[in-house]
This record gives structure tokens, sequence and C-alpha cells, in this order.
């Protein structure tokens, strides 16, 4: 085996290595929900000033989740997992770059709607966003 294979099959162990140690870190320590029944509030703003507050029961231990069994959000599978398409029967419109932004306590999340974990006593917003 020349000398350049051989390097190249060293990389690519070290990189199937590395990803398995990532892997192992986020299996670890990544997004944990609680479980058991807990009730939330979700707030939908699809315009200024039209606010919807939900109220939801549910044992789901993630957002995206206890959404879709509320009936409250419409979405598909994406790259980074469910991406909601519509909340409220209020539809993204792509076209005019619009989307919809999860926050808990009026921060930003940064995991998606289905790694979201939820407790006993949340409060989410899910607002309707215009531009990249």
């Amino acid at each position: 085996m020349s000398k350049s294979k051989k390097q190249a099959l060293a990389a690519a162990a070290v990189l199937v290595a590395v990803a398995a140690v990532l892997l192992c870190c986020w299996l670890l320590l990544g997004p944990r929900g609680q479980a058991g029944e807990k009730e939330l509030q979700v707030t939908v703003t699809a315009a200024p000033g039209s606010d919807t507050v939900h109220k939801i029961e549910t044992e789901a231990e993630f957002l995206g989740e206890a959404l879709q069994e509320a009936k409250i959000i419409e979405g598909e599978a994406g790259p980074y997992g469910l991406y909601i398409t519509a909340a409220d029967g209020v539809t993204a419109d792509e076209s005019q770059q619009q989307w919809w932004c999860i926050t808990k306590d009026g921060e930003a999340v940064m995991t998606g709607a289905d790694s979201t974990p939820i407790a006993d006593g949340d409060r989410f917003e899910l607002t309707l966003k215009t531009g990249y």
C-alpha cells in the first residue's frame, strides 16, 4: 500500500473516531426532557397584537411532540429535525422569508422544536418572523 493511501486511511479512521466521540457526548450530555405529566403555556404570535395563548397538558418530553399533540403546529422533517411550517393555521410564506421563531420566556432557544426539552410550568412563544 502506498504512503498516500495509508495517510488517507489513517485520516478517515481519525474522522470516524471523532464522529463516534461526538455522538457519544451528544447522547450523554444532550438535552433531556422531563418525564411525566406537565403543563405548558405556548403563546402564538402571527402578527403584532395577535397573541393566542394555549395551555397544554402533556406527557411529552420535547416541545415539538407536545405542540403536534395539541395540534398547534404543522411541520415537516428537515435536516435539523422538525421544521415548523404553520402555527394556529397560519403558514409561513417562504417567498417572503417567513419562519416560526421559538423562544422560551422571551429568550431564543438554541435547539429545534423536537430537541427542546420541556418541564412543568415552562412558557414558550412561537412568533412568525420575516427575513432570514
